[in-house]
């Protein structure tokens, strides 16, 4: 070590140029000897020539103080290393970038209708199960072994060469409605059934909570129906339409739904928002209405001889009104949502056939029943709706167990059985013929018959969706609920109800 004296004369500047360069950060702080002085490490001779060379080419104190510090050796390390990772987020932004314009080029040839190549094609699919997985991380906090299984099943997006293009007309619809801020309602018919769509924000239904059967979208077209609010909704129904009229695979439908509005108009009138999903199913604030039997104004059930959806203009006349779902549910413990929701389902009583259906499922409830000749596993299966077959769920999972066939296959007889109209159709079809060898009689009369009435489980939880926030605001705030719907018909000059609009013509669910 070098006294500041000696340091001073080696490196040819004064002393006080020393402390000067110490202060000001040029030179690291001196250590102090057991007497105060000032001492230095030889090593730093070389730090002073090199300032002294930098001065000398006319470089000020601040410059040189700049240009030393860069040049340490550690500093440098970490610079080189910095510009390694910029190199490298450069690259991969050109690469993103690169990756945009291709996906717009595609997105632009699908809204063209031009044919996409096999490269295009799978670019634009991969991006799309990189949304889905993203999607699916927020829904699930993060992407669970259960969800991905689920995924793997959910094979439509790969097996039909127009998947891509029927996401994207959705996505354009959804967009659309977004832009003018419009308020949307569940996503209905098959679609619900899909992971690809719970995780692209299409729909809200999660397909894991009830057990839904992706593989039916493998082998028939997706069925997207959205239900829009009523009053400024005309527009969103026009768009999905002329979307529609595009689409060479699968359906886009939008409705107008009057509930929506009541919905939301309550809300404003309570001052606040209701999360319903936060709401437990099968709590006391959804359930009692149907406990205490009070079903006055609680979506699909309160609906007149004149409402005009679907089969119920042509209700028998004795299940019009509220007498006979109240009866159904006289004396009877509800168990769960589902109930209610196999209810929804199954109350379309304008054939003594849907009637004994009603009758057979409410006895059901009271007392177990089972049809005798099914295996514990699909027994099992059955008990959320009581034994009784419900749905179209219900029809694969049988026809899968007596033939070891895979779901998308199990599917494609369901549809051969389904309608009515092509029986002869039916009886050339070769699952069908093969069906028939290898299933008991039973199960295969079972299947030809429950499968003409058999319902549509996601579109049916979908719905269900609004019967759960009639029903919580029938229990939380009645008053406000009711007052409502009062204003909502004095506006429109019609009367509405939970199923339908009196009006001659006009269907709730018709543009």
């Amino acid at each position: 070590m070098l006294s500041i004296g000696q340091f001073a004369e080696r490196a040819q500047v004064s002393a006080r140029t020393v402390r000067y360069y110490e202060t000001i950060g040029l030179l690291p702080a001196s250590r102090r000897g057991e007497n105060n002085y000032r001492y230095y490490d030889q090593n730093l001779i070389e730090r002073m020539n090199r300032i002294r060379d930098l001065q000398a080419l006319g470089f000020s104190l601040e410059e040189v103080k700049t240009i030393i510090s860069i040049s340490n050796p550690d500093l440098q390390d970490r610079m080189k290393k910095r510009l390694q990772e910029i190199d490298l987020e450069v690259s991969n932004l050109k690469e993103t970038q690169e990756r945009i314009k291709n996906l717009l080029s595609v997105s632009n040839k699908i809204e063209s209708g031009e044919l996409l190549t096999e490269t295009e094609r799978n670019l634009y699919m991969d991006n799309i199960r990189e949304e889905v997985m993203n999607g699916l991380r927020t829904r699930y906090n993060g992407v669970t072994d259960s969800a991905l299984a689920y995924l793997k099943r959910d094979t439509w997006l790969d097996v039909h060469p127009k998947a891509g293009e029927f996401i994207e007309a959705v996505k354009k619809c959804v967009d659309f409605a977004k832009s003018k801020k419009l308020i949307l309602g569940t996503a209905r018919g098959s679609s619900p059934a899909s992971m690809s769509f719970f995780g692209l924000g299409f729909s809200v239904v999660d397909p894991l909570k009830y057990e839904m059967i992706p593989e039916r979208l493998s082998t028939q077209s997706p069925f997207f129906h959205i239900d829009v609010e009523y009053g400024r909704g005309q527009e969103f129904v026009d768009f999905c339409r002329e979307v529609n009229k595009s689409l060479e695979y699968g359906e886009i439908q939008a409705f107008k739904m009057p509930l929506i509005d009541v919905v939301q108009n309550t809300h404003k009138a309570i001052g606040q928002d209701i999360d319903y999903d936060s709401i437990e199913d099968d709590s006391d604030i959804v359930l009692s209405p149907f406990k205490n039997r009070d079903l006055e104004k609680i979506f699909q059930f309160d609906f007149s001889e004149d409402a005009l959806v679907m089969n119920y203009e042509r209700f028998l006349p004795d299940f019009l009104g509220l007498g006979k779902i109240t009866e159904h549910f006289e004396g009877q413990k509800i168990f769960t949502f589902r109930d209610i929701i196999n209810i929804t389902a199954l109350w379309r009583p304008h054939t003594q056939e849907i009637v004994n259906r009603i009758n057979l499922y409410r006895r059901a409830k009271a007392e177990p029943f089972s049809y005798g000749f099914l295996s514990e596993k699909i027994e099992t299966w059955l008990k959320p709706n009581y034994g009784t077959i419900i749905y179209h769920e219900d029809i694969i999972k049988i026809v899968s167990e007596y033939t070891g066939w895979d779901f998308a296959r199990s599917n494609s007889l369901r549809r051969v059985c389904m309608n009515k109209k092509k029986l002869a159709q039916r009886e050339q079809d070769a699952n069908w013929i093969e069906f028939n060898k290898i299933a008991p009689k039973q199960v295969v009369d079972l299947v030809a018959e429950e499968s003409k009435w058999a319902f549509c489980m996601p579109h049916a939880i979908a719905f269900a969706k609004f019967t759960k926030q009639t029903a919580v605001l029938k229990t939380l705030h009645k008053s406000a609920y009711f007052s409502e719907i009062e204003k909502f018909e004095q506006k429109h000059g019609f009367r509405w109800d939970d199923i339908g609009i009196r009006i001659a013509g006009v269907s709730l669910h018709q543009g």
